[in-house]
């Protein structure tokens, strides 16, 4: 948990109308967004690449936003890291859609060296409302436990409700746990608690309730897709403009290799020297990074 950024009420009431604004532009209120998300994104004309990007211990790349320039056109692109478990590809799209809908982060600001913090923490801020708004997360708590005050509930019943929520609105266990408290209904103590719990671990206390809960999305959300991918748009672009000419052969094959595509999958005979292709890595480089 980040305590070195506290938001101000102001920020999280403005975070709140922006992602009451965003579901609404979505035409989803109450019901959850889920993985949806994806053609929900692409609905706003942005382009999802997965691909499973290189991680290592220090550092890595959950998702970035970039600008990429195609003949006269701009297109702007969030590079999904499909190496990381799909709950966390969806809560990394999300906070990417905060960072393009206010203009915030280094694919806007190309001069920052690297993500402001504050922002950082608004965006993550964002995502979690927009993947579960706190007026239905109020309602919920409300049902099931008749108070707002979960201080004394025990670990197993807060776990077991935890699930319920994971089951449906497909958040990650820990961005669920940090709502909870993020609206004041568990302690910073009970956090600690819950986040020492192995939510991917199968055999852990979580991993039991939550698979005898709801196996499918407990398989679903902790799967490492490692996808390669782009949005069909995106290819379809690419294919109209190598055919107006505005992309030469070489440009053509090179782009759709990036995103594991060959001319022969849409029925055009080219190659190139395979010494001279893109690397994604090198596409997406110096866009917004949300890492941890």
């Amino acid at each position: 948990m980040n305590k070195d950024v506290i938001l101000t009420e102001l920020q999280i009431d403005e975070i709140k109308k922006a992602a009451d604004k965003e579901r609404r532009n979505f035409g989803i209120i109450e019901a959850p967004i889920a993985g949806d998300l994806f053609m929900l994104i692409e609905q706003e004309g942005i382009a999802i690449c997965q691909y499973p990007f290189p991680t290592s211990k220090k550092s890595h790349t959950d998702a970035n936003i970039t600008r990429f320039e195609t003949g006269s056109d701009q297109m702007i692109f969030i590079g999904l890291n499909t190496a990381i478990y799909y709950d966390e590809q969806l809560f990394a799209l999300a906070h990417e859609l905060y960072h393009y809908i206010t203009k915030t982060g280094k694919a806007y600001e190309t001069d920052m060296d690297e993500e402001d913090k504050r922002t950082e923490k608004m965006a993550d801020r964002f995502a979690a409302e927009l993947l579960l708004p706190s007026e239905t997360l109020n309602h919920m708590v409300m049902a099931q436990f008749k108070t707002s005050c979960l201080k004394k509930v025990t670990n197993l019943r807060l776990l077991r409700f935890i699930a319920r929520l994971q089951s449906e609105w497909w958040l990650p266990y820990r961005a669920l746990v940090l709502r909870l408290n993020e609206e004041k209904y568990i302690t910073d103590e009970q956090v600690d608690t819950l986040f020492k719990i192995d939510d991917r671990d199968k055999e852990s206390i979580y991993g039991k309730i939550f698979y005898s809960i709801a196996p499918d999305s407990y398989t679903k959300l902790n799967t490492i897709t490692l996808r390669t991918d782009v949005s069909n748009w995106v290819l379809e672009t690419f294919i109209m403009n190598f055919e107006d000419g505005s992309l030469t052969e070489d440009e053509f094959v090179k782009l759709l290799d990036l995103f594991g595509k060959k001319p022969d999958n849409f029925g055009f005979d080219l190659t190139v020297d395979d010494s001279d292709l893109y690397e994604l890595n090198e596409l997406f480089e110096g866009g917004d990074a949300d890492e941890s």
